[in-house]
């Protein structure tokens, strides 16, 4: 059989993106069409979108938005590669959450499998040289995802992600075996620190955020989560208000939550890791006061891809 300078293997890519998608149910019921929305073909490739001036109902708009995705084989560290990323410039909902730049990016590192006949020999994957490991996991990176100029009813909230947290954890197995590393980035781990009435009290006032406490109390004083199946993170959740807010406001912050009275819920950057996908959703906003109805902002999904390499 000759040689051929050509990849070949039977590999499914996956990954996927999109700018903005919501859906709005008082006072008038509407659905928000997904803007800038692309996927990413099973053999790879490259997929893009881009939407401009977007306006809905004059409750939100934004400038532009795009959304790009792509996967290839890299033959010099002997892995498979995708990454999904989507852009918002110029976010604007209600004149409460504005943003000049929502920038979300996931990247996905699949290290190839020996074949068949060495499975059988016992003999296992190569170390990746930079991402991946010996076992042939699928890694991910979040790095390069942030905001630019997020501001929240008026107020300048300079976010600042945890990347290095989930580049240091950045395989399934990393986060199910170090449980104190990542504890403190669990999805609501900052409401454990209140009172049953004061989070029955937000619940009350903020539908949205309805079953929280009952999240907070699967979660609190867990170790084992080995087996979890699913983990919930927020790269924000270490956020204090009164670090960017001077003096008295009556806003309410709770981690990478943000409660803006007669609005709703402000939810920063949420990543959903299981043993084969990851979710990065850069920005949540959950409107349940004078309208209800959320929006999504800034998603993108890898999960790597399945098959086997081959010569």
């Amino acid at each position: 059989m000759s040689n051929c300078s050509r990849h070949h293997s039977q590999y499914f890519y996956h990954a996927s993106a999109y700018g903005l998608a919501g859906e709005i149910e008082r006072p008038s019921r509407h659905s928000i069409p997904t803007q800038a929305a692309t996927v990413l073909g099973a053999g790879g490739g490259r997929g893009y979108q881009r939407v401009e001036n977007f306006s809905f109902d004059g409750i939100i708009s934004f400038k532009a938005a795009f959304a790009e995705v792509g996967g290839s084989f890299d033959e010099c560290h002997n892995r498979h590669t995708s990454y999904a990323c989507s852009v918002i410039e110029g976010l604007n909902i209600l004149d409460v959450v504005t943003a000049d730049r929502v920038v979300s990016r996931m990247a996905i590192y699949s290290p190839i499998y020996p074949s068949r006949e060495e499975r059988a020999q016992g003999k296992k994957p190569k170390p990746n040289s930079e991402e991946g490991d010996e076992t042939g996991e699928h890694s991910f990176d979040i790095t390069g995802s942030h905001f630019q100029n997020l501001r929240v009813a008026g107020h300048l909230i300079n976010v600042k992600l945890a990347t290095h947290v989930f580049r240091k954890h950045n395989t399934y197995s990393k986060i199910a075996k170090a449980p104190k590393d990542t504890v403190n980035w669990i999805l609501g781990s900052k409401f454990s620190g209140l009172k049953k009435d004061e989070l029955a009290r937000l619940e009350d006032t903020y539908h949205a955020i309805g079953g929280m406490g009952e999240i907070v109390q699967q979660w609190t004083g867990k170790e084992d989560r080995t087996d979890a199946g699913r983990f919930i993170f927020s790269p924000a959740n270490d956020l204090k208000l009164s670090d960017h807010i001077a003096g008295d406001t009556e806003l309410e912050g709770f981690g990478s939550f943000i409660f803006v009275p007669k609005f709703g819920v402000v939810r920063l950057p949420e990543l959903v890791v299981t043993r084969h996908c990851r979710t990065l959703t850069m920005l949540r906003v959950q409107m349940c006061s004078t309208g209800t109805g959320g929006s999504d902002m800034g998603g993108t999904h890898g999960s790597g891809g399945t098959g086997s390499g081959g010569g």
